[in-house]
């Protein structure tokens, strides 16, 4: 048994597999959702019965206490639009001070992304919310839109019988947007309300990608 730390908590692992959250997949999974511990389960939103495809990640050290020190600064979005590895440098750039981790996180996840849409070219926006900005239940207008909390609460997203649920931080999810071909499953997604409640004050650090054809 070993443990490793996400966002301060301890998680149990089995095989490099959380048995919190192995439980949780086989129990709570709806039919319209998959999650994996593979950044290859991405894959599977391109499958007609599938709306959102989450990819589980236990958080590296590096990466989180960069991705903290961002939120020392006011609220802001920076947004830039290249080949994945130019995009990732360009928005590394607007920080103002190179962060190592980051950078390596935000060229992987465009390489992914761009792989999965088959798009040379993707438009990543990087925010600092501090708000309730987009609290409405929605399906993007989008073909596929990949989102990343790095800190704070990640999106909330209803399943089929209208029960909240919510993306873990440092975890990928690839929602399935009304532009994509066919029919199939959207799942409805918002982002958390940080004015009141128990998420009140608590900043966030979010990655959105999207491809341009």
């Amino acid at each position: 048994m070993s443990i490793a730390l996400s966002n301060g908590n301890a998680r149990t692992m089995t095989h490099g597999v959380p048995r919190l959250l192995l439980r949780r997949q086989r129990l709570e999974e709806p039919s319209s959702v998959v999650h994996g511990f593979m950044s290859s389960v991405l894959d599977r939103i391109h499958s007609p019965d599938i709306g959102l495809a989450i990819w589980r990640r236990l958080t590296r050290l590096n990466l989180l206490v960069s991705a903290n020190t961002l939120l020392a600064r006011p609220p802001f979005t920076l947004t830039v639009a290249d080949t994945p590895d130019v995009a990732a440098r360009r928005l590394c750039h607007d920080l103002l001070l190179f962060h190592w981790p980051l950078f390596a996180d935000f060229r992987r996840l465009a390489a992914r992304f761009a792989t999965l849409t088959a798009s040379p070219v993707v438009r990543m926006r990087l925010e600092h919310v501090i708000d309730d900005s987009c609290r409405q239940f929605h399906v993007d207008a989008v073909g596929l839109r990949l989102l990343c909390t790095y800190v704070g609460p990640g999106t909330e997203w209803a399943d089929a019988d209208g029960k909240i649920r919510r993306v873990m931080s440092m975890d990928v999810a690839v929602f399935k947007g009304s532009a994509f071909p066919g029919a199939g499953p959207r799942v409805l997604h918002r982002s958390p309300r940080l004015s009141t409640g128990a998420l009140a004050a608590q900043p966030r650090l979010v990655l959105c990608t999207d491809a341009l054809l």
